[in-house]
């Protein structure tokens, strides 16, 4: 008998309570352990991606924007912008893509799942978004480049060992 059947918790139950602490945990780690630095380093996707991965785009997409919502009313950092919270909800939808079908968490498609989301959101919209909205010169998408350059095979390494950890210590 596994520790979550003498519990009696439900499968969706559990899937619930672990995207609720996903999102908790990209608030702080995107609200308050965040280097403000242009572009923004910080680890509030990481919560966002391990949801995408384990329970699919719906679950890593709703994670993803209620981490962008609530991170926005309680770190404010201008006027709220519900543009950012839309891709907030694709930083979470994109890498869930990958793994809809239940796919085993590979290195590959891990990364693959981590770049595409990686460098449609953070380099392609955030960065057009900026643009647009606060005129921000177009050679800002540069850095963002070169952030993500760094920042890709880090999450991927991360997510990929939070994953494995996870999953031997059966907590998912």
């Amino acid at each position: 008998m596994e520790k979550n059947d003498r519990l009696n918790i439900s499968a969706g139950t559990r899937k619930l309570v672990y995207c609720a602490l996903l999102t908790a945990l990209g608030v702080v780690l995107g609200g308050m352990l965040s280097i403000p630095a242009t572009p923004k380093i910080g680890f509030g996707v990481l919560p966002v991606i391990i949801a995408a991965v384990l329970y699919g785009p719906v679950y890593g997409g709703v994670v993803g924007g209620l981490t962008d919502l609530i991170q926005a009313l309680i770190f404010p950092k201008g006027p709220y912008m519900p543009w950012f919270t839309v891709i907030g909800v694709l930083f979470g939808v994109i890498p869930g893509l990958f793994f809809a079908k239940g796919q085993p968490v590979t290195w590959k498609r891990l990364f693959a799942a981590i770049f595409t989301g990686q460098t449609v959101c953070s380099v392609i919209l955030n960065t057009l978004l900026l643009m647009w909205l606060y005129g921000s010169p177009y050679h800002i998408v540069y850095a963002r480049i070169i952030n993500q350059a760094v920042m890709i095979p880090l999450y991927t390494v991360m997510v990929y060992w939070l994953i494995k950890t996870l999953k031997r210590g059966g907590v998912i």
